[in-house]
């Protein structure tokens, strides 16, 4: 038998195998033709659905990406920087440190307005305007006797507001920021800002509060101001016994709101029977601290203005 016959004859007992190949056959065997093929049928199908299904089982896994856990101890900011570039999705860094106080990485600095670093707030501007107020007998209304409580309230709010935020910068210096990984530094950045920016809201608005309160708290049990700039006192002739009257601000009383307000004006010395001099920006109300909220210092930014104030004062320095 040469070569070709006994590749024929092979290729016969392959063929012959493949087609007779019964992975389910019957219990005892069958002879019976239709059992026969529907048995070599269904040995076929499970062979093509198990090759497919290995065949898809091999696709996902050349698809999916194995997780390889790398420690790198101690890495160097560099070296961090450049696996974040790399791994930012996977990377973790835990911190050997949990906790650090705010003041280690941020720095805040503030400023006043100008007003509570210029003269008027001073002492000297203070006595200035007590001084001319004292030697003359003028209306309790006037500007020259209302400016000494005007800007001795001023400097006690510079103070007040100093303090404040003094205190609170303390208090947000020793907080501590708290993380148990590093994060990246966009979303650290923006948390930084958020310190700040909710830093600064609850600062400027727990102060309004305790000023709004305070505020309020007056007004509603109707406390005397010392310069009698809410009530007043009269005597009837023949009674020695006083009675309290409600200041009329321009037909507003004090009873009803505190913040009740006229401009500010300067009268001369034979009072107010000619026009007088009002203050630019300048209001009187029930209360300093309601004369000072409706104010502004815009004719102290004016030396015309000023020069003008000062005519009316006994002693002009110049200031």
């Amino acid at each position: 038998m040469n070569i070709d016959e006994r590749i024929h004859l092979l290729y016969g007992k392959v063929k012959s195998y493949i087609q007779n190949f019964n992975l389910f056959p019957s219990i005892p065997p069958s002879t019976d033709e239709h059992q026969l093929r529907n048995e070599k049928i269904s040995t076929r199908l499970f062979i093509i659905l198990l090759i497919l299904s290995l065949a898809v089982l091999l696709l996902y896994n050349s698809l999916i990406n194995v997780t390889q856990t790398v420690n790198v101890k101690a890495p160097t900011m560099t070296k961090y920087l450049e696996l974040y570039s790399t791994y930012s999705q996977a990377l973790i860094c835990p911190c050997t440190q949990i906790s650090i106080n705010y003041d280690t990485f941020i720095s805040i600095e503030y400023t006043f307005h100008q007003v509570c670093a210029s003269v008027f707030v001073k002492q000297d501007w203070i006595d200035y305007l007590s001084k001319n107020y004292q030697v003359q007998s003028i209306s309790t209304f006037d500007f020259r006797s209302m400016g000494p409580y005007l800007f001795q309230a001023l400097n006690a709010f510079c103070e007040l507001i100093n303090q404040t935020v003094s205190n609170r910068l303390s208090q947000f210096n020793s907080s501590q920021y708290v993380s148990a990984s590093v994060i990246s530094s966009n979303v650290f950045k923006s948390q930084a800002q958020s310190l700040v920016d909710q830093f600064k809201l609850s600062t400027t608005n727990d102060f309004l509060l305790s000023l709004t309160t305070i505020r309020n708290m007056t007004q509603s049990n109707a406390l005397l101001a010392g310069p009698l700039t809410n009530y007043g006192f009269e005597t009837d002739i023949g009674d020695d016994d006083p009675y309290m009257y409600p200041q009329k601000y321009d037909g507003c009383s004090c009873v009803a709101s505190a913040i009740c307000s006229y401009p500010s004006r300067v009268c001369g010395y034979d009072g107010c029977t000619i026009t007088p001099l009002y203050v630019p920006g300048f209001y009187m109300a029930c209360y300093i601290i309601e004369s000072l909220l409706q104010s502004d210092l815009r004719c102290f930014y004016n030396q015309t203005c000023i020069d003008q104030l000062q005519s009316y004062f006994i002693s002009s320095s110049a200031i």
